[in-house]
């Protein structure tokens, strides 16, 4: 579980991230994120976002949540040791799953967030 610090709650972040559309896509997930952090000790706030287009049981999206957020919590680890000033200077994070999730492992959700997030960080 992402402690409260790390979890982005605000409406008008969410809105700012989509309208700049500040993203980048896989076949399993879009990465949203926002940039102009003030405080670059602290780590980006996340949000992770399965609508209901992709399965209208309610279980099914907290499972695919779930796996999101666990295989977030193993890789932010190498983005926080590895000294890249990008990563650093992101503010927020929203990772939307896309409908291809459904039949995927939780090793392929894993895999792909560490490709998204390494595209992020080399620019």
């Amino acid at each position: 579980m992402l402690q409260k610090s790390e979890r982005l709650k605000e409406r008008y972040l969410f809105t700012i991230a989509f309208k700049k559309k500040q993203r980048i896509n896989s076949r399993l997930l879009t990465l949203y994120y926002l940039y102009k952090r003030t405080d670059i000790n602290t780590l980006p706030k996340v949000a992770f976002v399965v609508g209901v287009s992709i399965n209208k049981k309610a279980n099914k999206r907290n499972l695919i949540k779930r796996r999101m957020r666990a295989g977030y919590q193993l890789i932010k680890k190498k983005f926080i040791n590895a000294e890249n000033s990008r990563f650093n200077a992101i503010s927020s994070l929203i990772w939307v799953a896309n409908s291809p999730i459904l039949g995927a492992t939780f090793s392929q959700i894993k895999t792909t967030q560490d490709e998204l997030l390494t595209r992020l960080v080399k620019g």
